[in-house]
This record gives C-alpha cells, sequence and structure tokens, in this order.
C-alpha cells in the first residue's frame, strides 16, 4: 500500500508523476496495480501518480518493500525533520527514511527548480527519483557513490523528462 498526504497548499504535477511511475512498471513488465491510501486535499488527483510507487521501489530495488508512504509537507516542517533526523539545519527538498517514507518539500523544490532554471516539474520527478533511490540503499556521502546514483537518476529521468 502508498499513502499520500499532502499537508501543503501547494499544488503537485501529479501527470508527471504518473508518468514516471507508469513508464518505469512499463519497462519492468509490471501491470498489478496496487492498493492506494488518500490523506489531505485534492486526494482523486493523485492517485495515478503514486498507484505503482510502491512497486517501482521493489523493481528499483530487487527487493520487497511492503509500504510506502509519500508526505507533502511545509518548509518549516521539513527542516524540523531534517533537523530531529539528520541534525541538519536547513530545508531539504526530500528526505528518504529506511522504513519507507520519503518527505517531498514543494515549496522547496518550487525554488531549486527555479535556481536551475528548470521546469517545477522536471525538479519534482528528479527529486521523486531520488527518494526511490534512497529507499533503496543508494546514498551520496562519498564522492563514488554520488557519482553512481547520479548516473541512476539520469537513467531513470531520461526516461519521462
Amino acid at each position: 500500500m502508498i499513502e499520500i498526504r499532502n499537508l501543503t497548499k501547494t499544488a503537485v504535477d501529479v501527470k508527471l508523476l504518473r508518468k514516471v511511475a507508469q513508464d518505469l512498471f512499463r519497462k519492468a513488465g509490471v501491470k498489478r496495480p496496487i492498493s492506494v491510501v488518500f490523506v489531505g486535499p485534492n486526494p482523486p488527483k493523485a492517485r495515478r501518480a503514486f498507484r505503482r510507487a510502491r512497486q517501482t521501489a521493489k523493481l528499483l530495488a530487487g527487493q520487497r518493500l511492503l509500504d510506502i508512504s509519500v508526505a507533502l509537507v511545509s518548509p518549516q516542517r521539513a527542516r524540523q525533520l531534517n533537523m530531529i533526523y539528520r541534525k541538519k539545519t536547513y530545508v531539504p527538498n526530500v528526505l528518504s527514511f529506511d522504513y519507507g517514507e520519503i518527505v517531498l518539500c514543494p515549496s522547496k523544490i518550487r525554488k531549486d527548480a527555479k535556481k536551475y532554471g528548470i521546469l517545477f516539474k522536471e525538479e519534482l520527478a528528479r527529486v521523486f527519483v531520488h527518494g526511490v533511490l534512497h529507499l533503496i540503499g543508494y546514498d551520496h556521502i562519498h564522492q563514488k557513490d554520488y557519482q553512481k546514483m547520479s548516473r541512476k537518476e539520469t537513467v531513470y529521468l531520461s526516461r519521462f523528462v
């Protein structure tokens, strides 16, 4: 099951997320839908966007993941979580937790997209893929790991952005 919680008023480009998930599944030959639980405003708009995110993570990881939770939070909440769990004081665009939670900060993602001169939906897709890669064990603490993770991001993003 995957639970989506949009705790912000920021609209998210669910068509792009849907395209990301569908593309990854199509390439892997996955056809089985999963259950989705929604909490927050406009849940039907997000339903298809994350319907197969759990399956995507399983495919990318080569392992069985039971649940993924995606929370869209304010910059204040993202900073608070970053401080609590990573002892960092800045607002992150994404946080991933080993138990299957991805926390996205749409406001930060929008600012980053503007800074990089790209569309919000492109940065949203990159951050979403980045979060899934963290869930399945990739990190970027060392330069070698950063390069490996960046290559994976590029491969997956090239399919749909």
